[in-house]
C-alpha cells in the first residue's frame, strides 16, 4: 500500500556514482517498502538537506549530519552504513540515528544505544552491472565450462593478500586447471559483464577474504549460479547475519589446502541449486528485514508534528 511520506535516501552524487551495491539496493533490498522512495543525489559543494524520513547513505561517521538534523528537529533519521570492511570504523554515530542499516558483519554491533532502536545487517549483494539473473536463465552445474574461477586483486610489489596467497598456493599444489585473471587493483580488471559472464559459466567460484571475510563477490557468484568456496568464519553462522535461514549451503573450507579434497567430493546440479534457492529466499528474507526495520521507524514518528 503506498502511503504519502516517502523514504528520503540522501548520498552524495560522486559516492552513488561509485558504489557498486546500488542496484542491488534498489532492486532487492528496499523491494519490500511500500511507499515511494525519493533518492537525493547532492553535490560534494552543496549542503546535505535537512529532511524528515531520511536515510543517509554514507561511508563512515556521518555524526555531524545527523546532530545537525536532530537539532533542527528532524524525526525519522536512519542511515545506510557502508564500507566498514575492516570493522575499524568508530561506530558510536549510530546512538544518533533512529536506525542502522549495515554492510559487513562485525561482532561488537550494539543492537540499541541512543536513539538507536535497532541495527541490521545487509548482504551487499551483486555488484551494479553483474546482476540481476534470472535463475531459469542460469545454466546447469555440467553445462559450464570453468571448474574453478577467481578474478581479483591479490596484491602487488610482492606482499599478497594472506588468504588470496594461500588460495593461489593451494591451486598451484592442486595442480588443475583453473582460469585466474590477477588484477592490478580494485576495479582494475574484467568490466561487470565480462565478470558475470564467466561466473554464469563457472561451477565453483573462489570468494577467498579480502579487506574482509565477507565478501562482494561472495553474492556475486550466487546471484550467477556458480558455487561460492570460501574458507570458515563466524560471519557464515550469525544468525542475526547471513545465517538467519541458516549457514549458506556452499563449499566452506577449513583451509584453502582443502581444495583438492571438495574437488574429490561429488558435486552437482543438485548442490548448486539448493546454493540457488537458499540464496532467493535470503534475498526476499534480506527486503523484509529492511522494510520491517525502515517501516517501524516510519510508525513510531506517525503522530509526531
Amino acid at each position: 500500500m503506498t502511503t504519502e511520506r516517502p523514504l528520503n535516501l540522501v548520498w552524495r552524487r560522486t559516492m552513488l556514482d561509485g558504489v557498486l551495491e546500488a542496484s542491488f539496493l534498489r532492486i532487492v533490498v528496499l523491494s519490500g517498502i511500500g511507499r515511494p522512495q525519493r533518492w537525493v543525489a547532492v553535490e560534494d559543494s552543496q549542503p546535505l538537506p535537512e529532511l524528515d524520513d531520511l536515510l543517509v547513505c554514507s561511508f563512515g561517521d556521518c555524526g555531524d549530519y545527523l546532530r545537525t538534523l536532530r537539532a533542527a528537529g528532524k524525526r525519522n533519521i536512519g542511515v545506510l552504513h557502508l564500507g566498514d570492511e575492516r570493522g575499524s570504523d568508530d561506530i558510536g554515530f549510530y546512538a544518533e540515528a533512529d536506525y542502522v542499516l549495515r554492510h559487513y558483519h562485525r561482532l561488537d554491533l550494539p543492537q540499541a544505544a541512543g536513539h538507536c532502536r535497532r541495527v541490521t545487517w545487509l548482504p551487499n549483494g551483486w555488484a551494479r552491472g553483474v546482476g540481476p539473473v534470472t535463475p531459469a536463465h542460469q545454466l546447469s552445474f555440467t553445462a559450464r565450462n570453468h571448474e574453478i574461477f577467481f578474478a581479483g586483486f591479490a596484491g602487488k610489489d610482492g606482499k599478497r593478500l594472506p588468504a588470496r596467497q594461500a588460495m593461489l598456493d593451494a591451486l598451484t599444489a592442486l595442480g588443475r586447471a583453473a582460469t585466474v585473471i590477477l588484477t592490478d587493483g580494485f576495479a582494475q580488471g574484467l568490466g561487470p559483464s565480462a565478470y558475470s559472464a564467466y561466473l554464469g559459466n563457472t561451477k565453483f567460484a573462489l570468494a577467498p577474504a579480502g579487506n574482509a571475510p565477507e565478501t562482494i563477490r561472495f553474492y556475486d557468484a550466487l546471484e550467477c549460479g556458480a558455487l561460492p568456496v570460501v574458507t570458515d568464519n563466524a560471519w557464515l553462522h550469525d544468525a542475526e547475519g547471513i545465517a538467519v535461514l541458516g549457514p549458506p549451503p556452499v563449499p566452506i573450507l577449513d583451509d584453502w589446502r582443502d581444495l583438492a579434497a571438495l574437488l574429490g567430493t561429488p558435486y552437482g546440479e543438485s548442490h548448486r541449486q539448493a546454493a540457488q534457492d537458499w540464496w532467493q529466499r535470503l534475498k526476499s528474507t534480506t527486503a523484509a528485514r529492511a522494510a520491517e526495520t525502515i517501516d517501524a521507524a516510519f510508525a513510531a514518528t506517525e503522530h509526531a508534528p
